[in-house]
């Protein structure tokens, strides 16, 4: 989810390291901790039925021990469930709940490790104080008004909630796909680009490449050609396709793109 609210934060790993990550706003984490509930109300829903079963079973004269253990398992199980859910799948699942997974968040500590198993207790501890008055009120206001997106959980285990560096990069290129297609470029006829040009590409070329692809979404149809003009004219000249630029120059920088990006995607 990309949103506005999303910030950059740097970090500097124990070794000196200096790693960029996408801070999780309100809205991402809304998203996660609703599809966590969702969960979590399912899964009390099956134990409610289940206590009802129990229930008429103990209130039968058939195996009433039995009815007393499979009472207390129940309720031993629904405080673990209830309790545990985010602490255990947060601590086995490298800082992650599925709601977390399914739309790429992930808890790290504030120096970039993977984030302990006491900061993870500490912070979802907290989680009781973060939700008060009702609906989480206390912890998007701290997340609002933190420079990190912290609510007051993460403050005091020291954790951060970040986007994960792959999901970005599939939502923006989700986002370019859907802006490309939206621009109905005519389909470009590309010469087979030998191997010793391909190799010529340099990183350099991939940044000059990418800096013009995503201006698509943002910039008018007459502005992008302007710029495609010089560019095009260059890659068609260092990978011999003089034909195919002939036909159109944002096309054919949208078709070089798309032949490009598995290689220089990481």
């Amino acid at each position: 989810m990309n949103e506005p609210l999303d910030r950059e934060v740097t970090v500097v790993t124990p070794e000196q390291v200096q790693l960029q990550f996408q801070t999780a706003g309100i809205g991402s984490r809304a998203a996660a901790h609703l599809l966590d509930s969702l969960i979590l109300i399912f899964v009390n829903v099956l134990l409610f039925v289940f206590v009802i079963l129990v229930s008429r079973l103990y209130s039968g004269s058939w195996l009433p021990d039995l009815a007393d253990y499979l009472l207390a398992i129940t309720i031993v199980l629904w405080i673990v469930l209830n309790l545990g859910y985010f602490v255990c799948l947060e601590a086995f699942m490298g800082g992650q709940t599925l709601g977390k997974r399914w739309l790429g968040l992930r808890v790290i500590q504030n120096n970039g490790q993977s984030a302990t198993l006491l900061s993870i207790i500490i912070r979802n501890l907290f989680r009781l104080l973060d939700v008060m008055p009702s609906f989480y009120f206390v912890g998007m206001l701290s997340i609002f008004l933190s420079s990190k997106d912290k609510r007051i959980g993460d403050m005091v285990a020291g954790t951060l909630v970040v986007v994960e560096a792959r999901f970005e990069r599939i939502k923006r290129r989700k986002q370019l796909e859907k802006a490309i297609a939206r621009k109905n470029y005519p389909e470009i006829v590309m010469g087979h680009i030998e191997e010793a040009c391909m190799q010529g590409i340099t990183a350099k070329d991939w940044q000059l490449l990418q800096a013009w692809i995503e201006r698509v979404p943002t910039m008018s149809d007459a502005r992008l050609a302007e710029l495609a003009a010089p560019i095009a004219h260059y890659f068609a000249e260092k990978l011999d396709q003089d034909s195919a630029i002939a036909q159109d120059a944002s096309a054919f920088l949208v078709k070089l793109y798309e032949t490009l990006r598995e290689d220089w995607e990481v």
